[in-house]
C-alpha cells in the first residue's frame, strides 16, 4: 500500500512540475492569503477508523498561510490538529496482553483483552509545507471562479494514542513522525478576497505504528482527512 502511494505521489509530482513549466508564460497574479479549515479525521494502522461495522470519524481543524505566485502555482505552510478513534477489523481475532504482546488466544495467568473489545483513541498535530497546482488554470479563462488543485505535502506529525480497554485506559508516550502525502481540493471564489474549498488528503507516517498496536498483516500507517476551507486573500 505505502509503495503504491509513493509511486503515485512521484508520478503526480513529475506531472505537476511539467504543468508548471508549461504554464510559465501565464499572467502572474501574486498575493498572500490565509486559510481556516475544519472537517473530519480518520486513522489507519493496525486498528482503523473505517471497519466492517461502520465509520468512526473524528474532528480536525487548522490554519494556513500561503503565497500565490500565479494562477497555477502557490506555496503554503500550515498547522492543524485533530483526533479520532480506531478499532480492530473482524479478520484480527487476536488477544493483546497487558505487556503489549499479540497472541492468538488468551494466556493463562496473564491480564489481557480481545482485540474486538479495544479501541485506540488518537490525538495528533501536524506542521506542513505543500505546493499547490491549480490544474483548471491551464484550461479555463483567467476570470474563472473555479479551481482544481493537487498538492504534494511534507510534514512533521506528533501523535499520542490511548488504548481504551473494558476496564481502564493505557496511555503511551507521544511519537514524532515524518509525514508525506498530499491532498486534492475543488474550490470556488466567492468574492475577490474569499474562496471556499472542499478538500481531502492523506498523510503517510514514518516510524512506529501510531496506534501502538503490534504490527501484524496490516502494515498501513497513515492519517487521512477531509473538510472545508475558507481562503482569505490579502492582496490588493
Amino acid at each position: 500500500m505505502i509503495s503504491r502511494v509513493k509511486k503515485t505521489a512521484l508520478a503526480a509530482l513529475l506531472l505537476l512540475c511539467g504543468a508548471a513549466l508549461a504554464g510559465a508564460q501565464a499572467p502572474v497574479k501574486r498575493s498572500w492569503y490565509l486559510g481556516v479549515q475544519g472537517g473530519a479525521s480518520f486513522g489507519q494502522g493496525t486498528f482503523r477508523s473505517v471497519t466492517e461495522h461502520g465509520f468512526h470519524p473524528g474532528l480536525q481543524g487548522g490554519l494556513s498561510a500561503g503565497y500565490r505566485f500565479s494562477r497555477l502555482f502557490s506555496l503554503e505552510a500550515g498547522v492543524r490538529g485533530g483526533g479520532q478513534s480506531q478499532y480492530a477489523l473482524d479478520c484480527c481475532p487476536y488477544w493483546l496482553s497487558e505487556a503489549g504482546e499479540r497472541h492468538m488466544t488468551p494466556i493463562p495467568g496473564e491480564k489481557g483483552w480481545n482485540y474486538g473489545d479495544l479501541a485506540a483513541a488518537t490525538r495528533w498535530g501536524k506542521a506542513s509545507l505543500q505546493a499547490n497546482f491549480d490544474l483548471l488554470s491551464l484550461v479555463t479563462a483567467p476570470d474563472s471562479r473555479w479551481s482544481l488543485e493537487l498538492s504534494p505535502q511534507l510534514s512533521a506529525v506528533l501523535t499520542r494514542t490511548k488504548l481504551l480497554t473494558p476496564d481502564r485506559e493505557i496511555s503511551y508516550d507521544p511519537q514524532w513522525h515524518f509525514g508525506y502525502g498530499g491532498q486534492a481540493s475543488v474550490g470556488y471564489r466567492l468574492t475577490d478576497r474569499l474562496a471556499l474549498d472542499l478538500f481531502g488528503g492523506i498523510t503517510c507516517l514514518s516510524g512506529e505504528r501510531f496506534d501502538n498496536v503490534p504490527v501484524h498483516a496490516h502494515k498501513s500507517n497513515f492519517l487521512w482527512d477531509g473538510g472545508l476551507r475558507l481562503r482569505i486573500g490579502l492582496g490588493k
